[in-house]
């Protein structure tokens, strides 16, 4: 389903025909016409007749992905029009998982691994127990399941999966210089070296008394420093300067520790950023939607509120547990306050999406100023909507 054909304008059917024929480009604009008014009168039928919902209440949109029979291999270094997500699915009767990557949009469909080649199956842990891709693209960080679960490192570039290390893993930030990525694993932290491939844990580089003392680590790259929460009072502690709750180190290096309440309350165990590092929310619940948005270069200074935890663009979308979340903008005409858009693969997949943001080469320079509103599903019209409500009361 070609969303952004909605936007193609007459003239621009004429030309693209030379590419593409006309009459493909006019029959799928008609299916996603066709789609689009299908769900927009189960929103309507909702909110008017039945009763279920308000225009205050999040409206529910499915936006239907097509896996391919043979997807391409996605290139690590490649460029793109849009932030990629990633998922897993899995064909109903098979036994394994596959890796896929896909515009946000739910567009361009390609295949990162097959289960065989990831070494086992992605695990499906939670919010922050994700599958993370380094910010260059190449690797995948995840906890994997074959025979018991272990830490996996998965080089896209070679295809190679690499067993890192025993029990489950997951990425707690980024290293400063985007070539390394702190581990949770089994309880410990250890750095992980994406160029040779080494881990080593915090004990043996820093020794037992810094990891003792030191609980989760949240680098901030605009203000070359790492924070973490203090776990244990030791030697190591005493030496520090300072007082608070929480040890801010000079990176690279985790040098000149002091203490003090850098980050809120709200912030103790770290932030995480969205698609973008200038800004990033903190204290995941359940059955929350609504965060409050952090400043990176002003980490304790609250500039708004995010209906969903990883932020895409501040106040207007964010992605939680593989949903879409949208504001209406105040210059937006509809009726509808908030969408909630989820991945749909039909009957043939079973799938879940990771909050996962990647941002091709091409991307990072302006990744503050993309919109993917012209790219998702746009909210009914206050026209739209009365026109269906009419539809339904009289059909």
């Amino acid at each position: 389903m070609k969303k952004k054909l909605l936007a193609y304008s007459v003239g621009a059917l004429c030309v693209g025909a030379i590419a593409y024929p006309a009459w493909k480009i006019i029959k799928e604009k008609i299916a996603y016409d066709k789609d689009y008014q299908e769900q927009l009168d189960l929103i309507v039928e909702a909110i008017e007749i039945r009763r279920w919902n308000t225009k205050n209440d999040p409206a529910h949109w499915n936006i239907n992905i097509s896996i391919p029979e043979e997807p391409e291999y996605e290139t690590w270094d490649e460029n793109y029009s849009l932030p990629r997500l990633l998922f897993r699915a899995i064909k109903k009767g098979e036994r394994d998982f596959n890796l896929y990557s896909m515009n946000v949009d739910g567009t361009d469909i390609k295949i990162i691994a097959t289960d065989e080649e990831f070494g086992g199956n992605v695990a499906p842990f939670g919010f922050v127990k994700k599958p993370r891709r380094s910010p260059d693209g190449r690797f995948i960080i995840s906890t994997a399941f074959n025979n018991g679960y272990y830490c996996a490192l998965y080089d896209i570039k070679e295809r190679i999966s690499y067993r890192m290390a025993p029990k489950p893993c997951f990425v707690e930030s980024w290293g400063y210089d985007e070539k390394t990525a702190l581990i949770a694993n089994n309880g410990k932290t250890a750095l992980l070296n994406l160029t040779d491939r080494s881990l080593k844990y915090f004990k043996d580089i820093h020794g037992y008394q810094f990891e003792d003392a030191t609980e989760g680590f949240f680098v901030i790259k605009d203000k070359n420093i790492a924070v973490s929460k203090i776990y244990k009072d030791n030697d190591y502690l005493k030496s520090i300067p300072g007082d608070g709750e929480q040890i801010v180190f000079e990176m690279p290096g985790f040098k000149n520790p002091k203490r003090q309440n850098y980050l809120t309350d709200e912030c103790v165990f770290g932030g995480f950023y969205g698609m973008s590092e200038s800004y990033f929310t903190c204290d995941f619940k359940q059955n929350q939607s609504t965060y409050n948005i952090y400043d990176s270069r002003n980490p304790s200074k609250v500039i708004g509120e995010s209906f969903g935890f990883w932020v895409i663009e501040p106040g207007v979308w964010a992605i939680q547990e593989g949903t879409i979340y949208r504001v209406k903008r105040d210059s937006e005409d509809s009726d509808i306050k908030k969408m909630l858009y989820t991945y749909d693969a039909g009957k043939e997949y079973d799938l879940r999406v990771y909050d996962d943001f990647y941002i091709s080469e091409n991307l990072k320079n302006k990744i503050d100023n993309i919109d993917i509103t012209s790219h998702m599903p746009k909210l009914p019209t206050k026209q739209q909507y009365k026109e269906t409500l009419l539809d339904l009361l009289y059909k």
